[in-house]
Order: structure tokens, then C-alpha cells, then sequence
């Protein structure tokens, strides 16, 4: 494993903005980030325990058996917003269900396929039976599932580093009618629902915010891409429209729909991206974000150690093993 030391930048020179007030605080994001980070003892990890790695100014934890995740700022406790899969199926041109992928039941393997120098990946795979809409005890198929959580590393990506991508991938669906397409939703709620409530909002690119109860302040917010990649049983890749919905059942429960057209069906697979992305505002605490940004930079190697020392998760997971240990020969 590569020594931590060597991916620390050199110290930047403390400027007056910064102060007593923001050194204190980048020695405490420091000291968090290292709790963070798993023990590297083989013995250490047990099937239920939570993941969670972050870039410095985004946090993701993870549940160990499921694909969801908590994201909010590094460094800022009791607040995130939770996002979930809840459901996917199988609908006719008029909007009927025709069959529904239980996902109550599937079995998720977890793994770590993040990248040392530029993001973190936690990959939720699973082969869940689909359930008709006439009821029965035995399934009519099934259908290849995987949800990837991806955050850019903030020093090796191009990609926004304070969002996290939601990445579906579904393969082998069992298809009922060529005619028929799939409908896909997410769960979102407030991880504090005390200190945070949910808000639909018309700001291009996103359909749900979370913000502060007591500052009214935007914290996360939650968005979708407007087409899905689909592969066809014949010819080439091809896109479809993905027209995303959000129903707001209360400040606390939100849910996002995804409707991949509508007679799109009989492809063998569909790839398909939302987002969670924390708000960067002008100050945190007092401390100017750009001053911020530089105590985030100092911790950064310990950040990086998360995604190396996290270990592979399996369904009966035995031991930890070490990313960079997977690409020695």
C-alpha cells in the first residue's frame, strides 16, 4: 500500500483569513476523517458493519446489505440526506404494471471498485426475481441488477467533487411485451429529519433539495439525467428518454420516478445516471470555503487511505483486503 506521506501536498501558507478559529477547524476535519477510516485488522470487519469514505468535503455511508447511501458535508455532523432504490417494473404503453422486480427478497453482493487517484465506487450487484401482477408463489424471470455509487476524488477527477453519481445498470429483463417499458424509483429522506426537510425545486438539473430547519439553508440536493442508454436485443447502443418525477409524500419522504419511455421495450440492458450533490456555500462556520477547500487539501491522503483500506464486501465477507493489494501480480 502506498505510504499516505507521499500523496500529502506541500503545506500552503497560512493566510490571515484563516485564523486561530480555521486552523482549529481543519485539525478537527483531519481527526475526523481519520475515525473514518476502517481498522486495517483482518478481524475487524463484520457482516452488518456500515462503510463510509470521503473526498474532504462530500461524506457517503453506506448500508451493508442494500444499495443506499447518506450523503452529506464532510466534517459537518447531524445532517445528509438518505437515497435509496425502491423499486423497478415492468409497464404497458398506458401505464399498467405488468411485473415488478422484488427487491425485498434479492441478495446484494457489495464491492469496492474504487480507483486510488480518482474516485471511490461502491458496486451493489444483485439477481432478483420479477413477480407478476396475477400473484403466484413462483417468479417469471429475472433481471441483472448493479447500483454503483461513484464520488470523484477531489484532487484526481474532472468530474464535480462535491456529487455523488447514482449509476443503474439493468441487464436481462425478463420481458412480458415488446411494447412495454421500465419504470424505475428512488427513495429519499432527510438522515436527520429532525434538523432537515425535504423541497422540490426548479433549479435546472435538480428536483429535490434538503435544507437546514434551522437556517433555512439549501444543504443537498438530489437530480436526474433526461435520457438512459439501452442496448437492443439487435444493432447498436442507443438512448431513450428518461422522464424523472418526484412525488413528495411528506418534508421527510420523497420518492423519484423514472419513466424509460414509453414503448421502449425488449432491450437487452439499460445504463442510467441520477445524482447527489452537497451545496458549497461562501462560508462554512465563518471560515471561507476557499480557505476551507486548502484544510480539506491538507487531509486529503488520509481521505484517499478510505477507499484503499475499505474492504472488498461479499455477502459472507471473511477478512479485509486492500484495493492495491488486488493489482500486484
Amino acid at each position: 500500500m502506498t505510504n499516505a506521506a507521499r500523496t500529502r501536498l506541500p503545506p500552503r501558507p497560512a493566510r490571515p483569513a484563516f485564523g486561530a478559529m480555521g486552523v482549529s477547524f481543519a485539525l478537527a476535519l483531519v481527526a475526523a476523517l481519520v475515525l473514518m477510516i476502517p481498522a486495517a485488522s483482518a478481524s475487524s470487519y463484520r457482516p452488518g458493519d456500515p462503510v463510509s469514505w470521503s473526498n474532504g468535503l462530500v461524506l457517503c455511508q453506506f448500508a451493508p446489505a442494500s444499495p443506499s447511501v447518506a450523503v452529506s458535508h464532510a466534517g459537518v455532523s447531524g445532517t445528509g440526506v438518505t437515497v435509496s432504490l425502491r423499486s423497478l417494473g415492468e409497464f404497458s404503453p398506458t401505464g399498467s404494471t405488468v411485473a415488478t422486480a422484488n427487491l425485498s427478497g434479492a441478495v446484494w453482493t457489495v464491492a469496492n471498485l474504487s480507483s486510488y487517484d480518482a474516485y471511490y465506487d461502491l458496486a451493489y450487484s444483485s439477481v432478483a426475481p420479477i413477480a407478476g401482477i396475477s400473484g403466484g408463489s413462483s417468479p417469471i424471470g429475472s433481471v441483472e441488477l448493479e447500483v454503483q455509487f461513484v464520488l470523484p476524488n477531489a484532487e484526481g477527477s474532472e468530474e464535480p467533487s462535491n456529487q455523488v453519481s447514482v449509476q443503474i445498470s439493468v441487464a436481462n429483463w425478463t420481458w412480458q411485451s415488446v411494447s412495454d417499458h421500465l419504470e424505475l424509483a428512488f427513495g429519499a429522506a432527510p438522515s436527520f429529519p429532525s434538523a432537515e426537510h425535504l423541497s422540490p425545486t426548479t433549479e435546472p438539473g435538480w428536483l429535490l433539495t434538503s435544507t437546514s430547519n434551522a437556517s433555512g439553508k439549501v444543504l443537498e440536493q438530489m437530480g436526474a439525467n433526461a435520457t438512459a442508454a439501452v442496448v437492443p436485443r439487435s444493432g447498436p447502443t442507443t438512448t431513450v428518454a428518461a422522464n424523472a418525477s418526484l412525488a413528495l409524500s411528506s418534508p421527510a419522504q420523497a420518492v423519484v420516478t423514472v419513466d424509460f419511455g414509453s414503448s421502449a421495450g425488449a432491450y437487452s440492458s439499460l445504463s442510467y445516471e441520477a445524482r447527489v450533490g452537497v451545496v458549497i456555500p461562501a462560508q462554512i462556520a465563518g471560515i471561507p470555503t476557499v480557505d476551507l477547500a486548502a484544510a480539506a487539501v491538507a487531509g486529503a491522503a488520509v481521505c484517499m487511505v478510505v477507499a484503499a483500506v475499505t474492504g472488498r464486501i461479499r455477502r459472507r465477507p471473511s477478512q479485509l483486503i486492500y484495493v492495491t493489494e488486488e493489482e500486484e501480480p
